[in-house]
């Protein structure tokens, strides 16, 4: 795992912390939080890097310019060809896996299936509890949306009823950001014109979740979290990139 460089950004919890140490031993970790954290790094491990930041005066919409900043500020430290983002507050384990999914498919950003939704429910929303891929292609995704957030830019969505068009809304969702901000930037001249749909299967991967366990999983949106037992169905998400088309995205194999 020496060509992967682990960044775990955001609000770091204890536990999640304990966790790491004793587990990622086999890569650079860089740790991207606030100046403001109760952790004590005494016994930092020789593999990983702190980088502590002041806060900005705009924290933004699900605290979108917090997960732009302290990744941002991880990504011009990496030094190696792949990268693996994780939230500060969870962890997952068996990282190799994720190195291998990018190493067989290294054009495209792979991610969780957590809160990964279907199109029906919410165009160009990928997950970013886990978004890995190539340094380069990182960089673009959030140097991008950095810029449209600073800017105004890419911050409109569809609000459906029973799948439908209903009206322009202003977006508050992070992923529907960061999804169309990458996009419209690999894809100038394709983006908004053809299936959004085909164009993310073209650059996403859904990872499996039963892969990463044991995991820690929060959703502080809704209160929620989960050490086991999470299925993206039941939780409004999908499973594999190909359910952006299916009729029924919510429906699992094994259910009548």
């Amino acid at each position: 795992m020496e060509d992967v460089t682990v960044i775990i950004q955001g609000r770091l919890l204890p536990e999640c912390y304990e966790f790491w140490i004793k587990t990622y031993k086999d890569c650079p970790v860089i740790l991207s939080t606030w100046v403001d954290t109760e952790i004590d790094f005494k016994n930092l491990p020789e593999n990983f890097t702190v980088l502590l930041s002041p806060y900005p005066f705009d924290f933004g919409a699900q605290n979108l310019n917090l997960q732009l900043i302290s990744t941002l500020t991880a990504l011009k430290r990496v030094q190696t060809k792949y990268v693996i983002k994780l939230r500060g507050d969870e962890y997952y384990s068996n990282l190799q896996y994720i190195r291998n999914s990018i190493l067989v498919e290294p054009h495209k950003i792979h991610t969780s299936p957590i809160f990964f939704r279907a199109w029906e429910y919410a165009e160009y929303h990928i997950s970013d509890h886990i978004i890995a891929g190539t340094l380069e292609n990182m960089l673009v995704m959030f140097g991008e949306t950095k810029y449209n957030f600073d800017t105004g830019k890419v911050n409109i969505s569809k609000w459906k009823v029973d799948g439908k068009f209903h009206k322009w809304v202003t977006t508050h969702a992070p992923e529907e950001r960061i999804t169309k901000s990458y996009l419209n930037a690999k894809e100038p001249f394709r983006f908004e014109k053809v299936d959004g749909r085909i164009i993310m299967m073209e650059h996403f991967n859904i990872l499996d979740i039963e892969l990463l366990h044991p995991y820690k999983i929060k959703a502080n949106l809704f209160r929620k979290e989960w050490t086991s037992g999470f299925i993206p169905e039941r939780n409004f998400s999908i499973s594999k990139i190909e359910q952006l088309f299916a009729d029924d995205p919510y429906k699992r194999n094994d259910e009548k």
